[in-house]
């Protein structure tokens, strides 16, 4: 490598410029400024589905006119057609904590439940990949045509919606890929932030498909972690000498490599680091970072992974991946989800705490 600083150089980073505030209201709340861990399609982009999603972040005394969703932002995907949705939406102040959710249907909503978008098409527009994660603004939008108040003293919210059909380009009730933004709990605290993918990655010498890579930073409680799996690198031909690294940065770059000029450095690699382990002998490279120390949340970092043979030289360089440090996983669980993906008239789902990340207003 041509520059590497001890683990102790990490604490650099701390100086970045914070994420700037968003609209309160979201859901889960850990989730306002960050991209969440996952994407999901459910519940508006299933042809016949039940979901119901209990929140306990939501403030007591809110008065709650709507909800909405945003797109993914950390898949590599493009536009997604508008479609329209037969669905009804009812609210409640369920007697389960999130953690407690009933896998029936009938358990979950409270005595008093509210019909708050009767069973009607809602319209929804068409989206792009978000420029830089998360989405700027929550598009896919469901208003309510009756308002609902959260009582004084809180409570975990239940929003019970069901799917009747759609219609899109794609035809008639089928189930779309709408890559809607969700996260994933943890009952031990961690969290996963992955990264956003941007720029293009250059090949390896004898190559023509271009590097990428694909990261995830994790807070463990006391330490962090950087997950990477890069593809198409340099080869490891038995000698041993092949090595793969990663780099993080405060700022981003467009920087052409002087040894190769069709190798980009997008980001101002402030520390590199060596990946433990080999590359297999088609250039790809699964593996982890561990024992990295607890950065504060909310600082932007720009990171780049690539490859190198210390015998011949041959260098491969991925794509940029940014990302924005987390907290740690917020305890007691806040939000979860029971869902059946495939019948709107079901009596049981499935439980799960991958959660879409929600706006309401």
């Amino acid at each position: 490598m041509q520059h590497r600083f001890s683990l102790l150089a990490s604490t650099t980073l701390l100086f970045a410029a914070p994420v700037c505030a968003q609209s309160p209201l979201v859901s889960p709340s850990s989730r306002t400024l960050l991209e969440g861990s996952s994407f999901s399609h459910l519940p508006i982009g299933r042809a016949s589905t039940r979901m119901q999603t209990l929140h306990s972040d939501i403030p007591g005394g809110t008065l709650l006119t709507g909800h909405a969703y945003r797109r993914d932002a950390a898949q590599v995907r493009g536009h997604v057609d508008g479609f329209v949705c037969d669905m009804q939406v009812t609210l409640s102040i369920s007697p389960n904590a999130p953690t407690q959710a009933s896998t029936t249907f009938a358990n979950n909503p409270g005595p008093a439940p509210v019909v708050v978008v009767p069973r009607q098409l809602v319209g929804f527009p068409g989206t792009d990949r978000p420029a830089l994660d998360p989405a700027p603004t929550f598009e896919l939008l469901v208003p309510y045509q009756v308002p609902f108040v959260m009582p004084p003293q809180g409570g975990t919210l239940c929003v019970d919606i069901e799917i009747w059909g759609n219609t899109s380009t794609a035809g008639t009730d089928r189930n779309l890929s709408l890559y809607l933004d969700s996260h994933e709990h943890y009952t031990n605290g961690h969290t996963e932030q992955p990264g956003f993918r941007f720029g293009q990655g250059c090949p390896a010498p004898g190559s023509t498909t271009a590097c990428s890579g694909t990261m995830s930073f994790w807070h463990l409680g006391n330490q962090t972690q950087i997950d990477l799996a890069l593809r198409n690198g340099v080869a490891e031909d038995g000698s041993g000498l092949s090595r793969t690294w990663i780099a993080l940065g405060t700022m981003p770059a467009n920087t052409p490599w002087p040894q190769n000029s069709a190798c980009t450095l997008w980001g101002s690699a402030d520390i590199w680091f060596p990946m433990p382990g080999l590359p297999d002998s088609q250039g790809d490279y699964d593996g982890s970072l561990p024992n990295l120390p607890i950065l504060p949340p909310g600082y932007r970092l720009w990171c780049q992974s690539g490859s190198i043979h210390l015998g011949t030289g041959a260098q491969a360089f991925s794509d940029g991946s940014t990302l924005v440090t987390p907290p740690a996983g917020t305890l007691p669980i806040p939000t979860s989800r029971v869902a059946n993906s495939n019948d709107h008239a079901a009596a049981t789902g499935t439980l799960s705490y991958a959660v879409p990340v929600m706006q309401f207003f």
